[in-house]
């Protein structure tokens, strides 16, 4: 009882915004053996922002035994996708999204648009391509598949049509962070630094976490180059 009492209360702070305190009571969840199937994805997807998969995995596998409701076992299954890669376990974060595919009759942009690009960790530019434009079935503003279309030209070294993708990706999603970064990188190597500084400037403002395509780090060398004060966010 105390665990599902203390998983809802972690649920509201989330919604509020106050992470501490919703980290908080998620603990005090699992270690009162908490039955919440919600709360575990919950304090799951928290974790995997901060960079601890592997134990985000674990909290996911529990929810997915707990779990009855067959959409939020979509989300499940796309959220420990993202545990793999992050584990380095390309192969079965790949398999797990195309079982899923396989299992339904619809599955969302979100998760088209992160399976295209493990394919593009995999470099399989086709498929990735492929599945990254299929994210784009249902809505044309999808800012995540254009940043996806994006990289894949970037890492063929299309550098024009990577620009024309990422510039689509920000139109949509001004806090598009990763396609602003690759912006600046394309800015600069065309030696246009005052257009690549802006670029930078920009993204120093938009929220970065360990689900970004970019690393903070990368981020950070970058602003620093350009004397750019970054967001706390970081």
């Amino acid at each position: 009882m105390l665990g599902n009492i203390f998983g809802i209360l972690g649920n509201f702070y989330l919604r509020v915004f106050k992470l501490e305190k919703a980290i908080s009571c998620y603990e005090k969840a699992l270690k009162h053996n908490t039955k919440n199937a919600i709360s575990l994805y919950n304090f799951a997807i928290v974790l995997l922002q901060k960079g601890d998969a592997k134990r985000a995995l674990e909290l996911l596998e529990k929810a997915r035994i707990l779990n009855k409701k067959p959409l939020f076992e979509k989300l499940i299954i796309l959220a420990m996708s993202s545990c793999y890669w992050k584990t380095n376990r390309l192969s079965d974060a790949i398999d797990i999204l195309e079982k899923l595919r396989k299992d339904y009759d619809y599955v969302s942009q979100e998760a088209l648009t992160t399976l295209g690009f493990f394919y593009m960790l995999n470099k399989d530019f086709e498929k990735a391509l492929e599945i990254s434009k299929m994210a784009l079935g249902d809505e044309k503003n999808y800012a995540s598949a254009w940043d996806n279309i994006g990289q894949i030209y970037f890492f063929q070294q299309d550098y024009e049509k990577a620009k024309e993708n990422f510039l689509k990706s920000i139109e949509f999603n001004e806090y598009s962070i990763d396609s602003l970064y690759y912006l600046g990188i394309l800015e600069e190597m065309e030696n246009n630094n005052q257009k690549a500084k802006e670029y930078f400037e920009r993204a120093s403002k938009c929220k970065i976490t360990a689900l970004n395509t970019i690393s903070k780090e990368d981020l950070i060398e970058k602003l620093n180059k350009y004397n750019i004060t970054y967001n706390q966010q970081l």
